[in-house]
């Protein structure tokens, strides 16, 4: 629907306890709750790089393969960055998740703050 804002408007992310704690998959979005109450939905397509490889999520989730978001699970996000139709978590050990959105008419996923905030945007 719409490029990310800044890197500085997702800084929310990285406060309190900053990493994920639950990954939920439905037919055609995945959902990542973190610890601070914050929440990631993903509509689009998404990547993710570590010491084990990369991969890309461009699909439905049900038609894909194994999915490898394990290592992800309880580490550290030290950094979010955004630039254009990305927005990119670094986890403290060296992995990233890049979270793609586009411009067509409809939503891609969501980026929530914790319950009861104000803080968030759709794209």
């Amino acid at each position: 629907m719409t490029p990310f804002p800044t890197s500085d408007k997702v800084a929310f992310l990285l406060e309190g306890d900053a990493w994920i704690t639950q990954i939920v998959f439905n037919a055609t979005t995945m959902s990542f709750q973190l610890a601070n109450g914050c929440k990631i939905e993903v509509g689009l397509g998404l990547a993710y790089s570590s010491g084990e490889g990369a991969f890309s999520y461009d699909a439905e989730w049900f038609q894909t393969g194994a999915i490898h978001f394990l290592p992800l699970i309880e580490k550290k996000i030290v950094s979010v960055t955004t630039q254009n139709l990305e927005m990119t978590l670094t986890f403290e050990n060296g992995a990233r998740l890049t979270v793609r959105s586009d411009v067509g008419p409809y939503e891609a996923g969501a980026v929530l703050g914790p319950k009861d905030s104000r803080l968030g945007f759709y794209f």
